[in-house]
C-alpha cells in the first residue's frame, strides 16, 4: 500500500476555510485553545495512494499565561493513548511473542482480581484490548509513586477492586485494563512502558512530539487543562473556563491515557492505519494483518445506545450511520481530544483542546469536516415527550453505584422518574449534584438533557448474563445496588 503523507492544503477542505472553522469554534465553544488535523487522499490519488495532512491552530496553551498555540505545542491526548498501548501488545502479536488469546495470569502471574477466579485466570489480550475484561475502570491512585515500578504497582492496586461485570461483558470501558496491558509490554520488552512507547514506535517512525513524561513534555510548548469556571447546573454556555490546579494523571495511569503529542504526530500516527502499517517515514510500525485486526468488531455496543456500533481491539466503532469509521475520544485534567477515521474514504479528522467543552467542539468540527466529503452527521438522539410507563419506571427505579460512580432514579417528575447524578471528577471543582427528568428517546433507549451540554446524554438499562442489572451512559455500565 502506499505509505506517503504529503503536507498541505487538502482537497477536502481549503486550509482558510479549516483556519476559520477552528477560531468560529474556539468562540463558541469557549476553549482556549486547540489544533485541528485532517488527512485526505491528494488530487487525483488511486485507492492507496498518497495522502495529505493539514493542520491549523489558534487560542492560547494556558490562561494564565497567554502564551499562542503553536504548530507543534503538545496537547494530552487522554485515551486515545489507549490506541497506542495496543500497538505495542500488536507489535509484540506481530513478533510471536504474544497472541490475542494468552492469558494475562501467563505474563503476569501476580496478576489477580479479588474475589473473581473468572477473570484472574481466565482474562487475555483481547478482554484487555476491547473492555470486556471486568477489570475496575476509572480509579486513578495519586499513591503509587513516579517510580519506574508505578505501573506494575498499579496493577496489584486494580486487582483489590472487586471485579465490575463479568467475564466477556456487557462491555465497560476499562482504563483499568489498560493499565495491565501496558504492564504486559513492560515485562515482555523489560522496559518501562514509556520507554517502549519511545523505542517502539515514537523514535522509529519520527513521532518526535510524541512523549509522556511531564519532564519531557515540558521542553516543549504545551498545553494546559482549563475547567469550566460555574457550576455545571448552570445553563451558561459557553461557559468561563479557568486553569486546572493539575497538569497530568499520575504517572501510573500512563497506559491508559498519558501520552502527549502534536496533532501533527497524531495525524501521523492515524495514517499508518491507512497505509497498511508503515508510518510517513516508511518505517514499519504493525503488519497489515494487525492492523485489520484493530479495526475490526470485537464487541457489539447496540445494547447500550446509537452513539456507538461497538469495540475494536483498542478502537472504538462510532455511529456514523452507514458510513464505516473507527476512533477514540480523550479526557484528561481539563483538556479534551478526538479523532475519527473513514477508512473507505481514507480521511483522518482529529482535534486536540484544552478545556472540557472540547468533547462538543471537536464533535462539531468532525461533523463540518465530514460533511464536506458527503458524509452525513452520526444520528442525533431524539428525545420523545411521552411519559414512562408503569413498567419501565418499576424496571429502572434503583440506586447504581460502582467506584467513583453514584446515580439514583427516582419516581416523579415529568416524565415519570428523575435521575440524581453526584458530581463527576471530570466536571472539575464547580461539579455539583444534578436531578434531571429522564426522556425516552425515539431510538428506544432513555437520555438526560444536562444543563451545561448543548446534546443530550444517552442512558440504556441491560441485564447481564448473570441476572445484574445495570445502568449504561458513556459506554460504561454501573450496577443496581438497591
Amino acid at each position: 500500500m502506499g505509505n506517503t503523507m504529503e503536507h498541505g492544503e487538502t482537497p477536502l477542505i481549503e486550509h482558510a476555510k479549516l483556519q476559520e472553522l477552528l477560531e468560529r469554534a474556539l468562540a463558541d465553544y469557549g476553549v482556549p485553545g486547540a489544533q485541528v488535523g485532517v488527512i485526505a487522499p491528494a488530487a487525483g490519488a488511486t485507492d492507496d495512494g498518497a495522502l495529505v495532512a493539514d493542520s491549523v491552530w489558534a487560542g492560547i496553551v494556558n490562561k494564565t499565561t497567554g502564551y499562542p498555540v503553536q504548530r507543534d505545542t503538545l496537547f494530552q491526548i487522554g485515551s486515545i493513548s489507549k490506541i497506542w498501548t495496543t500497538v505495542l501488545a500488536m507489535q509484540l502479536i506481530d513478533e510471536g511473542k504474544l497472541s490475542l488469546d494468552t492469558h494475562v495470569k501467563d505474563v503476569l502471574p501476580e496478576f489477580r482480581i479479588i474475589n473473581s477466579p473468572e477473570i484472574t485466570y481466565g482474562c487475555t489480550i483481547r478482554h484487555l484490548m476491547c473492555h470486556v475484561s471486568g477489570i475496575e475502570g476509572d480509579a486513578f491512585p495519586a499513591t503509587l509513586g513516579r517510580g519506574d515500578d508505578c505501573v506494575a504497582k498499579y496493577v496489584d492496586y486494580i486487582g483489590r477492586f472487586p471485579a465490575r461485570t463479568p467475564l466477556d461483558g456487557p462491555l465497560s470501558y476499562s482504563n483499568g485494563a489498560f493499565v495491565v496491558l501496558g504492564r504486559v509490554v513492560e515485562v515482555l520488552r523489560d522496559a518501562t512502558w514509556d520507554t517502549a512507547l519511545r523505542q517502539c514506535i515514537a523514535a522509529p517512525c519520527g513521532f518526535d512530539h510524541v512523549w509522556t513524561l511531564p519532564e519531557d513534555v515540558l521542553r516543549y510548548s504545551s498545553a494546559l487543562g482549563h475547567y469550566r469556571a460555574v457550576a455545571n447546573d448552570k445553563p451558561v454556555f459557553p461557559a468561563p473556563v479557568e486553569p486546572t490546579d493539575t497538569w497530568q494523571l499520575p504517572r501510573s495511569s500512563g497506559p491508559c491515557g498519558q501520552v502527549s503529542a502534536s496533532i501533527g504526530d497524531l495525524l501521523g500516527f492515524a495514517s499508518v492505519f491507512l497505509n497498511g502499517g508503515v508510518a510517513p517515514n516508511g518505517a514499519r510500525m504493525l503488519s497489515g494483518q494487525s492492523v485489520r485486526r484493530m479495526t475490526e468488531q470485537q464487541v457489539s455496543l447496540k445494547d447500550q445506545g446509537i452513539e456507538n456500533i461497538g469495540w475494536a481491539l483498542g478502537w472504538q466503532l462510532p455511529n456514523w450511520g452507514s458510513e464505516a469509521a473507527y476512533g477514540h475520544g480523550g479526557a484528561t485534567e481539563g483538556q479534551r481530544s478526538n479523532i475519527v477515521v473513514f477508512p473507505e474514504r481514507r480521511i483522518v479528522i482529529a482535534t486536540l483542546t484544552n478545556a472540557d467543552a472540547g468533547t462538543q467542539m471537536a464533535a462539531h468540527i468532525a461533523r463540518a469536516i465530514a460533511a464536506k466529503a458527503g458524509i452525513a452527521p452520526p444520528p442525533a438522539i431524539e428525545l420523545s415527550d411521552r411519559r414512562l410507563t408503569d413498567a419501565e419506571i418499576a424496571g429502572i427505579v434503583g440506586t447504581y453505584e460502582r467506584h467513583g460512580e453514584h446515580q439514583e432514579y427516582r419516581a416523579g417528575g415529568p416524565t415519570g422518574v428523575e435521575g440524581v447524578f453526584a458530581p463527576d471528577e471530570d466536571a472539575g471543582p464547580y461539579g455539583v449534584e444534578l436531578t434531571l427528568p429522564l426522556h425516552a428517546t425515539r431510538q428506544g433507549y432513555y437520555a438526560v438533557q444536562r444543563p451545561d451540554e448543548r446534546t443530550p446524554t444517552e442512558i440504556a438499562f441491560i441485564t447481564a448474563s448473570d441476572g445484574t442489572r445495570y445502568v449504561a451512559s458513556g459506554h460504561r455500565v454501573t450496577p443496581k445496588v438497591a
